[in-house]
């Protein structure tokens, strides 16, 4: 998203406040939590959350004032937190190519700094008195957060998930917290109601953009990336090039889940290890065999065309077409 950099100056001063309001809202009396903290600042990712919350204000009604600055904050917070704990649901060892604060310190310090950044997240948005119409937008995203990780739980446990299993699990995982962020900075900004559902559709779509990307590089080989391929198929979940490719060769498509089954998730042992990357293997072969990825890709277009179709109530400006543009940076070649 080689966009973000410069779109960010033109949205400076807020970005300082957010970036300020994010430090001091993490403060703490222990000396643990706070190096965690400064562990977890310069690690950071992109910030997109925030970015868009800034980015749809403007663009919804022209005002970022200091309960969107709350409210970007509160996705940032959030977003974090739902990361701290994936890592340890996944057993993850690195993020962005970092040691994960599961991995550094403990399972369990990674879960308590997750719930001190998730009440941090929801005590800020009281303190700056937002209307419960966003209290109730942020409380629904937590809870589908967490559906969201057990319905994926449960896909891979039983290797049944469909087309329409996986949209709900992204939906909720992914998209309620796109969704949260950018419908809660139009709403605290003024936006007209019109304004607000069209901002709202273009984050549903922007989500699950979002995840079906990350889910299709899981695909590329490693040397294209950086990072490990397979992780998904590893884990045994069940993603888009996946189910692209099942479409393609129907009658392969039990073949296929029962690879899948035999993969021993979190491999403690080489046998484990040796035989998983066998079974990796042969259901990335058959991926692109069957074009999952071009075929995902296409699915992929679909749904940006359908984000930026949702934008069409809005006036044209500046920050609407970097809501084009920050759709677009999620295209892949």
């Amino acid at each position: 998203m080689d966009n973000i950099s410069e779109i960010k100056k033109n949205i400076a001063e807020p970005w300082s406040h957010f970036e300020q309001l994010l430090s001091s809202t993490l403060e703490s009396r222990s000396v643990l939590l706070n190096r965690i903290n400064a562990y977890l600042f310069d690690t950071s990712g992109k910030q997109i959350r925030p970015l868009l919350a800034f980015v749809s204000a403007m663009a919804g009604s022209g005002v970022i004032n200091e309960k969107t600055v709350a409210c970007a904050t509160a996705s940032e917070l959030i977003h974090t937190a739902s990361l701290l704990h994936d890592d340890v649901v996944d057993n993850s060892e690195q993020r962005r190519g970092n040691k994960t604060v599961c991995k550094l310190f403990s399972p369990g310090a990674s879960i308590l700094i997750g719930d001190f950044w998730l009440t941090r997240a929801l005590s800020l948005l009281l303190e700056r008195q937002c209307p419960n119409e966003v209290l109730r937008c942020y409380a629904g995203t937590l809870e589908e957060l967490a559906e969201g990780e057990m319905m994926q739980m449960d896909s891979a446990d039983s290797l049944t998930t469909t087309e329409e299993d996986y949209f709900n699990i992204i939906q909720r995982k992914t998209g309620s917290l796109f969704v949260a962020s950018v419908r809660c900075a139009a709403i605290v900004s003024g936006a007209s109601p019109q304004i607000i559902q069209a901002l709202t559709e273009y984050a549903h779509h922007l989500g699950i953009s979002f995840q079906v990307r990350d889910d299709i590089i899981d695909y590329y080989p490693s040397s294209q990336t950086g990072k490990d391929s397979g992780c998904d198929i590893e884990e045994r979940k069940i993603t888009m090039p996946l189910l692209c490719a099942m479409g393609s060769a129907p009658s392969q498509e039990e073949d296929i889940r029962n690879i899948m089954s035999r993969i021993v998730p979190f491999p403690t042992n080489a046998e484990d290890e040796r035989q998983n990357k066998i079974l990796i293997e042969r259901v990335q072969n058959f991926v692109y065999k069957y074009n999952g990825l071009e075929l995902a890709k296409e699915r992929l277009r679909e749904i940006l065309y359908a984000a930026k179709a949702a934008l069409a109530p809005l006036c044209d400006s500046y920050y609407k077409e970097a809501l084009f543009r920050i759709a677009d940076s999620l295209l892949l070649a």
